[in-house]
């Protein structure tokens, strides 16, 4: 079919390069902070038209890393530190995410195309949704991952749609994202060159299904959310504490110099704590790496010693982030270890976290599973040893060892009940998998614990707020997260924000939430709706191997 938007008389490089442009910037555009998440539901259109029209597979490639650049640009263009101190090792790190990253999304593209010219014009957008959510799945697992730009991501504001999120995790609502924009499309171009065709019986059934699919979600979402305000479960009074420290400061050249600094933002934590406690909270939170050394070990003992008479004092337990070393011989090191002092010994630093209780208890150390890539962990690093010194960053530790166990925690409640929760440090909270594996184990709230200050005030930390919502409603339960320079919030579970602070500023309060014990389907089955999409996108592939064997069977059995 040739219709005027696909014609030869449209073909034009300038055209071309203005669709993978506005799908770029249409699907950028509806991620946190931007309140415009709709426009998700139609970004993909520009590029259907786009792949209609290309022929080359060089035009496919150089037209959809237009496409991919631009979303990159217009979503993680925070990533470099590009407006904020500008360190050198960061902004080549980001540079790295906006020029290269977008080649990942090839082989989902190109094998659409595939398909499409195999199978037919349907099936090719089809397997371009299937695709594209199979590799959203595929790179969340593994130690080279960054689920951040998952489409149904950009919807985290959409309160009443994610409400789906519990059975299908972000994945269904990138494939809501994509069956709307595949009927949005067939329907333009089957009206695209005779508008008559708007009365159309299958136009008339697109129509309705178009609205069917976008309208029912949001009644669903309406219902589950209204079942939810009431309470199911026992109430935990959390005080989290914002100190608002700059981490440039905290993990700057120069350790050990800085240990005034260290004791500075020690005591600060000690004393909004007892703050704090006046308003009887049954827990306080303090963020990532609060206590930027290895308060744990016996030479760091006098100031420990101060952060228990502070706990005893005020009988209140405190959940901390913290620098956190292990020691090993040789023949039990990591790659990532590193040789302490000129002896056999060798010690594993860990970014941390641990509940230390009134009494002097202090909990199991949770130590951090989930690791930046290049930033905190080089990915494989047993495989690429070479590389690790090459590529650590000067500021802090880059070569954190990887945690090997998920923690939850019981809590004794001041009525002296007792409640299980977990918790989490910074980009760990973006893997839903991950986060349900807490739930899993009988965390009844969860707790993320995030530094989120190193690109000043760009759409970093609103995004990561945002995926708040989309975990507490993945599991049902209430999220409290705690930054160091914002963004803090209390998150229910449907995904409301019921308080929330600023960006760079000092900030503490006591907020109330429910521990809930109850297990959603997402949070017992997990990622089975995108590995059927992933096992639909290996039988799609067979049927269009299976097309392309059978045509050259039949032209070659038709030669005389």
């Amino acid at each position: 079919m040739t219709s005027s938007i696909l014609g030869p008389e449209m073909r034009p490089a300038r055209t071309n390069l203005i669709l993978a442009l506005s799908s770029g910037f249409l699907l950028g555009c509806s991620f946190p902070p931007s309140p415009f998440y709709s426009l998700a539901y139609v970004a993909f259109i520009p590029f259907f038209v786009l792949l209609e029209r290309i022929r080359s597979n060089v035009d496919l490639a150089r037209y959809s890393f237009v496409f991919l650049f631009i979303f990159h640009c217009s979503t993680v263009y925070w990533a470099g530190g590009f407006t904020h101190m500008k360190d050198p090792w960061m902004m080549t790190a980001g540079l790295a995410l906006l020029v290269i990253h977008p080649f990942l999304y090839f082989p989902s593209i190109f094998l659409s195309s595939f398909v499409r010219k195999s199978l037919g014009r349907i099936p090719g957008l089809v397997s371009f949704a299937l695709f594209w959510i199979s590799y959203e799945y595929i790179h969340s697992v593994g130690e080279f991952t960054f689920p951040w730009m998952t489409v149904g991501n950009s919807q985290a504001y959409d309160t009443a749609r994610i409400q789906i999120a519990e059975y299908t995790s972000t994945y269904g609502l990138s494939f809501l994202i994509f069956t709307f924009n595949i009927l949005a499309y067939f329907i333009l171009i089957h009206v695209s060159s005779d508008y008559k065709k708007l009365r159309s019986r299958n136009v008339i059934i697109s129509v309705t299904a178009l609205i069917i699919l976008y309208v029912a979600p949001l009644i669903y979402g309406r219902v589950i959310i209204a079942r939810n305000t009431e309470n199911r479960g026992r109430v935990v009074r959390v005080a989290v504490l914002q100190p608002n420290i700059d981490p440039w400061e905290k993990w700057g050249e120069g350790f050990q110099s800085k240990w005034t600094s260290y004791v500075r933002q020690l005591d600060t934590c000690l004393a909004e704590t007892r703050v704090l406690a006046a308003g009887s909270p049954d827990l306080i939170v303090w963020p990532e790496t609060a206590i930027p050394f290895q308060i744990l070990l016996p030479r760091y003992a006098m100031q420990f010693e101060k952060v228990l008479r502070t706990v005893d004092s005020v009988g209140i337990p405190v959940f901390t982030g913290l620098a956190h070393a292990e020691f090993v011989d040789s023949a039990h090191s990591s790659v990532t270890a590193q040789r302490y002092e000129s002896s056999k010994i060798y010690v594993e630093h860990y970014n941390s976290a641990t509940l230390i209780e009134p009494g002097r208890r202090v909990g199991e150390v949770y130590k951090k599973m989930v690791l930046v890539p290049f930033a905190e962990r080089i990915p494989y690093a047993a495989t690429v040893k070479f590389l690790i010194e090459p590529l650590k960053w000067s500021v802090g530790i880059s070569s954190w060892g990887m945690g090997k166990d998920t923690i939850v925690y019981d809590l004794r409640l001041r009525e002296g009940a007792s409640v299980r929760f977990s918790g989490m440090i910074c980009y760990e909270s973006v893997y839903p998998d991950f986060v349900r594996q807490f739930v899993k184990r009988g965390a009844e709230f969860l707790v993320v614990i995030t530094n989120d200050s190193w690109w000043g005030k760009t759409s970093g930390a609103y995004q990561h707020a945002a995926f708040a919502a989309l975990r507490a409603v993945e599991n049902r339960r209430w999220v409290v997260q705690c930054a160091n320079g914002g963004i803090s919030e209390f998150v229910d579970p449907v995904g409301r924000v019921h308080s929330s602070s600023e960006l760079f500023t000092e900030a503490g309060w006591v907020g109330a939430v429910q521990a809930r014990d109850e297990m959603t389907f997402y949070s017992i089955h997990g990622d089975l709706f995108a590995q059927s999409c992933l096992f639909c996108s290996l039988v799609i592939v067979i049927l269009a191997l299976y097309q392309l064997v059978r045509l050259y069977l039949s032209r070659k059995n038709a030669r005389p």
